[in-house]
C-alpha cells in the first residue's frame, strides 16, 4: 500500500468524523429536544460519541500531517517551519492553558460554573481564538492541501460552537450568562 493510499485513507476518516460531528451539532440547533454538544451528562450517548467523533478526527490528522510533511530545501522553507511550530505552540498551549483555568470538565460540558474572570474577561471563547492561532502554525508546518483542508474544518467547528453552546450556557446559567454576553465580545 502506498503513502498516497493511506493519506487518502486517513483524511477520509478524518473528514467523516468531523462532518458528524458538525451534522449532529447544526441538527442539534434545529430539532427541539435534541441536544449533541454540550451533550445533556457525562455519561450520554453524545458525551462518548462526541469524544469518539473527535478523536477519530484529530488523530488520523495528526498521523496524516506526519506522512504528508516534507521539511524542503530551501531558507523559506525553514523559516515556515519555525515560525509554524511557534504559532502552533503557542495557540495550542494557550488554549490548554486557558482550558485549565476554566476547568477541564467544564469545558467538556458539565455544569461547574460560568467562568467570567482572566481570559474569559476579554472573550466569550478564548479557547478557540488559541486554537486557531495553533491551527494557522501546524497548517504552515504541515504544508499539505489535505492537511489544511481538515484544519479548515476544525476553525469552522470552533467558528460554530459558540452557536450550539450558548443556548445551554443560557439555560443553565440565566440571567448571568445573559449579562455576560452584554460585556464580553464572542471571540475578541
Amino acid at each position: 500500500m502506498t503513502a498516497e493510499f493511506w493519506s487518502t485513507l486517513l483524511f477520509s476518516v478524518s473528514l467523516v468524523s468531523v462532518s458528524i460531528i458538525l451534522i449532529l451539532s447544526l441538527f442539534a440547533t434545529m430539532r427541539e429536544g435534541f441536544q449533541f454538544w454540550p451533550p445533556p451528562e457525562r455519561k450520554s450517548w453524545q458525551h462518548r460519541s462526541f469524544l469518539i467523533l473527535f478523536r477519530c478526527f484529530v488523530y488520523p490528522l495528526i498521523v496524516l500531517s506526519a506522512l504528508e510533511f516534507d521539511i524542503g530545501h530551501s531558507a523559506m522553507r525553514y523559516a515556515a517551519i519555525v515560525i509554524g511550530i511557534v504559532l502552533l505552540f503557542a495557540g495550542f498551549g494557550l488554549a490548554i492553558r486557558i482550558t485549565l483555568q476554566m476547568g477541564w470538565r467544564n469545558a467538556f460540558g458539565e455544569k461547574r460554573g460560568l467562568v467570567t474572570d482572566g481570559y474569559f474577561s476579554r472573550s466569550r471563547n478564548p479557547v478557540y481564538v488559541a486554537t486557531w492561532l495553533g491551527l494557522i502554525g501546524w497548517s504552515v508546518v504541515a504544508n499539505s492541501v489535505l492537511v489544511s483542508i481538515l484544519l479548515g474544518f476544525w476553525a469552522a467547528l470552533y467558528l460554530f460552537a459558540p452557536l450550539f453552546e450558548e443556548p445551554w450556557l443560557e439555560k443553565m446559567y440565566g440571567d448571568e450568562f445573559r449579562e455576560y454576553t452584554l460585556r464580553v465580545r464572542r471571540f475578541l
